[in-house]
């Protein structure tokens, strides 16, 4: 897989599933997104519960990745979210 240049930013709303996060310990996006699913809801937990390090690369993404799916994951959960993104342009605050 190609590595990630690191002034390259990475839309987090349109990433497949696979988009490495942080590569050198091969966590994808679909990893974190499971971990929320999951009830791990901060930073501080995905950093736990995946083993990740400050000085590990992709961390600085986890709270922009976190503002991103929290909300639709909780959405989700509570039924206000009917899952299809394009309706409501992705910005659905529960």
């Amino acid at each position: 897989m190609e590595e990630r240049k690191t002034s390259e930013r990475i839309d987090w709303n349109r990433a497949p599933a696979d988009t490495p996060v942080c590569p050198e310990k091969d966590i994808y996006l679909r990893d974190i997104v499971q971990a929320i699913l999951e009830g791990y809801e901060t930073r501080e937990d995905i950093m736990q519960i995946l083993a990740l390090e400050e000085s590990d690369e992709g961390v600085s993404e986890l709270q922009e990745i976190l503002e991103i799916f929290v909300p639709v994951i909780n959405a989700w959960r509570a039924g206000s979210c009917g899952g299809n993104c394009a309706s409501c342009g992705g910005s659905c605050g529960g």
